[in-house]
């Protein structure tokens, strides 16, 4: 499943290598991969990348060369996987990713998107009814994403999920903005039963 749009950024900083690339380098390869982008266009947004401390920008005169800081970042799903693989170890790990993402996304989750998290093979759950798998298909072809017809789609519809489901937010949630030092640490002053 590719999204033209949101992908952009992954695209760019896949583009640029460790030594960088100067825009007129970039703009060149990235006619090579179909996508003609205006200069002045991709100066703007090479700067606001700089911006947001995602690219550095190195002076060579006569040309700026545009370095990223941290790598190839990932997209949502692999940040999904990973933090799921870290908090929950062991078999019932594809269990809260599948139901995670039921209970995120409102709908049925689609194999592609499940092998984007790591999730391959055996899939826990159950296979989407028609109605469930149509209307799932709907949200993401509406975003722009290309869903194949033969595409299977999966629900777990398993409340017992549902603390492992709030954990793995509040953990996303506080590694993405880096905000692990605003939560109290506790200290258990008393023996409960």
């Amino acid at each position: 499943m590719f999204h033209p749009d949101k992908d952009f950024r992954l695209i760019v900083l896949d583009t640029l290598t460790e030594e960088g690339k100067s825009i007129s380098s970039l703009s060149k390869d990235l006619n090579k991969k179909g996508l003609k982008i205006n200069r002045l266009l991709l100066t703007g947004y090479l700067r606001a990348l700089t911006d947001l401390k995602i690219v550095r920008e190195k002076i060579v005169p006569p040309a700026k060369i545009y370095i990223p800081i941290k790598g190839r970042e990932q997209d949502f799903y692999q940040m999904i996987g990973e933090r799921a693989r870290e908090l929950f170890p062991g078999e019932r790990v594809e269990h809260v990713i599948l139901y995670s993402m039921n209970r995120l996304f409102r709908r049925a989750v689609f194999v592609e998107e499940l092998a984007r998290c790591g999730i391959e093979g055996n899939i826990p759950g159950t296979q989407a009814s028609p109605e469930q798998r149509m209307e799932a298909k709907k949200v993401l072809v509406r975003n722009g994403f290309k869903v194949p017809d033969s595409s299977r789609a999966y629900v777990l519809e398993e409340p017992i999920f549902e603390k492992d489901y709030v954990l793995l937010l509040e953990s996303i949630t506080l590694v993405s903005h880096d905000a692990f030092y605003l939560v109290k640490e506790t200290k258990q002053t008393k023996l409960t039963l």
